[in-house]
């Protein structure tokens, strides 16, 4: 868990997702285009290989950018938090405007999931959360750095 590596990216030809340690303890996630199953799952992987061994961490996900997704995707994470419920200490997303209002999926993440719809407060509870990330998420003057990892069909 080392906030100072870069965030990595992974692709495919519908949409992307960057993701990383943002600061100690807070894993940030933005989601692009269209959310593929194998994108989905993919990340899923990658996220559960960097949940701690002991305690637990921040999650925030970024879906504003996001236009649709594949429900094997959306699984695949429900699979990660369910399995690993402990390690997340919260969860806050801000949602994609065509996202489902009802989110029933979301009660079963449990009581630490946040939905908030105001991007202004979803970027100050993670500037809270994690003030060192706004220097990683493009805040500052220096262009960011990230590893790419492409997904192929």
């Amino acid at each position: 868990m080392s906030y100072s590596a870069p965030l990595e990216l992974l692709t495919d030809v519908s949409g992307s997702i960057t993701f990383g340690w943002v600061d100690e303890g807070v894993y940030y996630a933005r989601f692009t285009r269209n959310l593929s199953a194998r994108l989905g799952e993919a990340f899923a992987s990658r996220l559960r290989q960097a949940l701690p061994t002991t305690g637990s961490i921040k999650y925030f996900a970024d879906l504003r950018a996001l236009e649709s997704y594949d429900l094997l995707a959306r699984s695949a994470f429900v699979r990660v938090v369910t399995e690993q419920r402990k390690k997340f200490e919260q969860i806050q997303v801000l949602p994609w405007a065509g996202a489902d209002r009802s989110a029933t999926y979301l009660q079963v993440l449990g009581d630490a999931v946040l939905v908030t719809r105001d991007e202004i407060e979803f970027e100050a509870r993670l500037m809270a959360a994690a003030p060192r990330a706004r220097a990683k998420l493009g805040a500052g003057t220096e262009p960011r750095q990230r590893s790419r990892w492409s997904l192929r069909r």
